[in-house]
């Protein structure tokens, strides 16, 4: 859940235009035009300078195309997770060279919010692209806001960066109103759960037409934010916040997400959409690999939470797991009766009761639901470590041939099912 906060002004900015000494070779330039021109090392700043002894290039890791890849360029989707409007599904498409992100009234992603974006950023490969710590990336693309995508009193997201799964994002881009007038505006958060400008424009003048952001940053304790805002060949923003801190979530890695993310508790609100095309991220070289993700389970009576098969409905998505077999996990977000997993296609070659043991991610004490055909749910309760496996065995009555598994009511955030198996 993202917190709201009045927004404070950033502690140290500055505009600053990058040294360009070279044009890396063999890459497309990561410049949203020629004002904004690529560099083969970082500009001599505070935050900047010690980067690397030698200049460092930018190696580009990600340049999806909507036609090739679809929505197979993100990690996950968060379309409506609640279930709220499947009437107006999907609210994530693609439309011709963009993506486009649909957000009705009707929308929930809780009481009073409705979200609908992609998260993440995957390779030709399918591998998740990590932002690890002290790493520094530029992220460009473009965006088209309608006139019905207001500026609203209370949060309203059209992108954000995240260490977590859930909870406050470290940067942003919002559209919020200041004294009245609709804003644009890029922003940062601290651990005092506060945010903090880097910039902002005026937004009814870029309403209804094709402008272009870019976003780098240095992902550490230590690192910045920049944020530049073209209408065409002008320079609307072009800012910088320096010294500040950007991994003070502490996860495992970072992702950007894309969408509209809104307060329903806003006057006036509209039926709207946004698009985005262009997408494209660099990494100051060199480039990490991405990780090697562990081998699936593929024994007797193993089935991952996450395969083609399986069905999540409500907050349950699948979801990278470096930890977990097979790379993947099944995060139920929430605690309520419309979030939870389905693993269908479990078999047994006669009736009676077996052993299932649950693999899963458990940050405490936690307890959820489980129903077995049908039948009279009982309650599962674990208790683990974050960021590692856990496991737990209970019985269960199936029937001969195919059985169906759901996974609900969970409390808190968790567990997060990795796998199951049956002996």
């Amino acid at each position: 859940m993202t917190k709201r906060h009045g927004l404070r002004p950033a502690g140290v900015l500055s505009a600053i235009a990058l040294i360009a000494t070279a044009t890396p070779a063999a890459a497309a330039a990561p410049s949203p035009s020629a004002s904004v021109s690529p560099s083969a090392s970082v500009s001599p700043s505070a935050s900047a300078s010690a980067e690397s002894a030698r200049p460092q290039r930018w190696e580009q890791r990600w340049n999806p195309s909507p036609s090739r890849d679809g929505l197979k360029a993100f990690e996950a989707l968060e379309d409506d997770r609640r279930g709220s409007h499947p009437e107006g599904r999907p609210h994530i498409t693609v439309q011709r060279d963009a993506w486009r992100f649909d957000a009705h009234l009707a929308d929930r992603d809780g009481s009073d919010r409705m979200r609908n974006e992609v998260r993440g950023m995957r390779d030709h490969d399918g591998r998740p692209l990590e932002i690890r710590e002290d790493e520094v990336w530029r992220i460009t693309y473009q965006m088209y806001i309608p006139d019905t995508l207001d500026a609203t009193t209370s949060f309203s997201h059209i992108w954000q960066l995240k260490f977590s799964d859930v909870g406050t994002p470290v940067a942003q881009i919002s559209l919020p109103v200041v004294n009245g007038v609709q804003k644009i505006q890029a922003r940062y958060w601290t651990q005092d759960d506060q945010a903090h400008e880097v910039a902002s424009a005026d937004l009814e003048p870029l309403q209804n037409r094709w402008i272009t952001t870019t976003l780098e940053l240095k992902a550490g304790h230590q690192g910045y934010l920049r944020w530049v805002l073209q209408d065409g060949r002008r320079t609307v923003a072009d800012q910088r916040a320096d010294g500040i801190d950007l991994w003070w979530t502490r996860e495992q890695y970072g992702r950007p997400k894309w969408g509209i993310y809104r307060s329903i508790k806003s006057a006036g609100l509209q039926e709207t959409y946004l698009l985005v095309r262009d997408l494209k991220a660099w990494q100051l070289g060199p480039a990490t690999p991405p990780v090697a993700l562990p081998a699936p389970d593929r024994s007797p009576g193993a089935y991952e939470a996450e395969r083609v098969g399986n069905v999540w409905e409500g907050a349950a998505e699948p979801a990278y797991c470096a930890v977990c077999s097979g790379g993947r996990k099944v995060l139920l977000i929430g605690g309520n009766i419309y979030d939870y997993a389905v693993v269908k296609g479990v078999l047994a070659d006669t009736a009676g009761v077996r052993q299932m043991t649950v693999h899963a991610l458990v940050d405490g004490s936690q307890s959820f639901r489980v129903s077995v055909n049908g039948a009279d749910s009982f309650e599962v309760p674990m208790t683990g470590a974050k960021d590692t496996v856990t496991t737990t065995t209970v019985p269960v009555t199936l029937v001969a041939g195919v059985n169906t598994i759901r996974f609900f009511h969970h409390t808190a955030r968790a567990p997060e099912l990795d796998k199951i198996v049956i002996r």
